[in-house]
């Protein structure tokens, strides 16, 4: 199983995008491989009935229309966490609803709980009473612009994209004052998460200084795409419980084009298209043909 996990953490490193992900990687590093010790702790919290929150979506100027990176992976680990017997809930601005309402319909979900914020809500209000209401065990983003030095949101350009963000910060922070323990899945620098390794992104990352995002986390992943980090968390769990969780490639592309028809873009070219950070669907399916067989032979070896 340790071997199955340092290769499920080394394909998470695939940069083909060129984005200084094995950097990240690095300064993210644990005993364990992170995605392992993510996985780990949602085993262990994640009992019957157990509330978890997940928050995402990464608007992409000037439509600020939410990207292809962080929905479908955010539903991925719904599934997963609902087979598990939890009840996650996703919380998002009213924009992303959509999206993911066309995603859960191709994953054959029954129930997707969402939780709408809005850039105008009290960012404290929104940690404290989002923790008093759902008493939730654990709290993830995927894919979710983290808080900058001086309080702005940033694309991975250096982009203002303060005025389409839910200030959902203040969750992580509240959460971590409970000893309710926290996800982070990123791949630029700019997410939530990443003030864990904040100087890193600073140093290593192009526009590091502007956009390295201050929010940090208990368990931070990273991955050449953060829809892959997310895909390697529940092919994590699939390990851990025995159980086939992750999707196939056929549905990862059904998935990608339902998002799309529902309002997603490419967040580096902007475009309406079944791509994830300029690359193509084929890729794509092609990252989630590998995780299955990694999945695959988790299972087995918790069998034997």
């Amino acid at each position: 199983m340790a071997r199955m996990y340092d290769a499920l953490d080394r394909l998470l490193t695939f940069d083909p995008g060129e984005r200084g992900v094995e950097a990240l990687h690095t300064a993210a590093d644990t005993d364990q491989p992170p995605v392992e010790a993510a996985a780990r702790m949602l085993r262990a919290v994640g009992t019957d009935g157990s509330s978890i929150l997940v928050t995402t979506g990464f608007p992409i100027p000037p439509d600020e229309q939410p990207e292809t990176d962080g929905p479908p992976g955010t539903l991925v680990v719904v599934r997963a966490l609902q087979a598990m017997g939890c009840e996650p809930v996703v919380v998002a601005e009213p924009i992303v609803e959509q999206p993911l309402t066309a995603g859960a319909d191709v994953l054959g979900l029954d129930e997707l709980l969402f939780e709408p914020i809005t850039p105008e809500s009290t960012p404290t209000a929104i940690g404290e009473q989002l923790l008093n209401r759902y008493q939730p065990s654990a709290v993830m983003a995927i894919e979710r612009p983290g808080r900058t030095a001086d309080g702005t949101y940033r694309s991975m350009t250096g982009a203002d994209i303060t005025a389409a963000v839910a200030h959902i910060d203040p969750l992580f922070e509240a959460a971590r004052g409970r000893e309710i323990p926290t996800i982070g899945i990123g791949d630029g620098g700019n997410e939530i998460g990443m003030g864990r390794i904040r100087s890193t992104v600073k140093a290593e990352i192009d526009q590091g200084d502007q956009i390295a995002a201050t929010t940090t986390v208990d368990h931070l992943v990273i991955a050449g795409v953060s829809n892959w980090g997310a895909y390697g968390l529940v092919t994590a769990l699939e390990g851990l419980t025995g159980s086939a969780l992750l999707h196939d490639s056929t549905t990862e592309r059904a998935l990608l084009e339902a998002c799309c028809a529902a309002g997603c873009v490419d967040g580096r070219e902007g475009v309406s298209a079944p791509q994830v950070d300029g690359l193509s669907t084929s890729l794509n399916e092609h990252i989630v043909g590998i995780l299955r067989q990694l999945g695959k032979q988790a299972r087995c070896k918790n069998k034997s």
